[in-house]
């Protein structure tokens, strides 16, 4: 079987579909996980060398984003010269020339979120075909399914005088959340990882979104997803209650203060960002700090 007729194609949205360019490597899928990172900063550019040198040695092969990619009101057209400060001049290592998978935060919605995914048709490695949408990438003897949430619109659920552009009635939200529930309900991948900038768990400075508590935090444990990231809190954080591991790497240029929950088993109130291993039957976490140390490392078993 070809590569080619190996690729997974991407469901949901309501977008044109997508095929996956992510494949493992020896049964093995490879990456990192970045956030709140559009700044233009010291910081920033301290943790991209960072990311270069650990995908570098362990051959990564994409990166996600959990949003907030631009400071401090995203973007404005597909032309803003943000895309070539904030990321194309600053992640420019060789070893992060991979498909960035890409979701939307609070602060990429005071711009244009249109222009995110536009900018998908002028990057090689720029990911985002829609506000929303799930793909699923094989590995050596089971499947991967990822899901890339637009979690502004439904953690503005619970505020009815919070104004969300383009995607802002409570009509829309819930389709999104009637297209996680029935991707989930039917994906029969042995991996279901999520994706969101809002957190479900969090020790951070902002803490849960409560509407994502309410209405997604059911999803995943009802259908068996392993795995949550997120951004939004300028930490690094693992958290698991009940089946579901909440891993926050949001502190891609900047840090906030902590106080660890009940659910944390660890966190980090300083720059960073983490890398993954998934495999048929386990998937590693490990944080990396602003020198690419690696501070913490976790491993999920299916």
């Amino acid at each position: 079987m070809t590569m080619q007729s190996r690729r997974k194609i991407i469901f949901g949205a309501g977008a044109a579909l997508f095929s996956s360019d992510a494949f493992a490597q020896d049964g093995r899928l490879n990456f990192l996980v970045i956030g709140d990172w559009g700044q233009d900063s010291d910081q920033q550019r301290q943790v991209a060398r960072a990311m270069a040198g650990v995908a570098s040695h362990a051959n990564s092969q994409f990166v996600i984003s959990t949003g907030d990619n631009f400071y401090p009101r995203g973007v404005s057209s597909v032309s803003d010269p943000q895309f070539r400060e904030s990321f194309e001049d600053i992640y420019s290592a060789p070893s992060l020339q991979a498909p960035w998978y890409v979701v939307l935060g609070n602060h990429d919605y005071e711009g244009s979120p249109n222009a995110q995914i536009a900018y998908s048709n002028r990057s090689p490695r720029w990911r985002m075909p829609a506000r929303y949408w799930a793909q699923q990438t094989p590995l050596a003897g089971a499947t991967a399914s990822f899901y890339f949430l637009d979690t502004t619109p439904i953690a503005r659920l619970n505020n009815a005088a919070a104004h969300v552009p383009l995607l802002g009635t409570s009509d829309e939200s819930r389709a999104q959340l009637t297209w996680l529930e029935q991707g989930l309900a039917a994906d029969r991948s042995e991996w279901k990882i999520v994706v969101g900038h809002h957190p479900i768990l969090s020790s951070g400075n902002h803490g849960e979104a409560p509407a994502l508590a309410e209405r997604v935090k059911p999803l995943l444990e009802r259908y068996g997803v392993q795995v949550y990231f997120n951004g939004h809190d300028h930490d690094l954080e693992h958290l698991v209650d009940g089946n579901v591991n909440y891993i926050c790497s949001g502190s891609g240029a900047l840090s906030r203060q902590i106080a660890p929950v009940a659910q944390s088993r660890f966190a980090y109130a300083n720059i960073g960002f983490a890398s993954s291993e998934l495999s048929i039957d386990e998937f590693v976490v490990r944080f990396h700090n602003g020198e690419g140390g690696a501070i913490y490392e976790t491993q999920i078993r299916r």
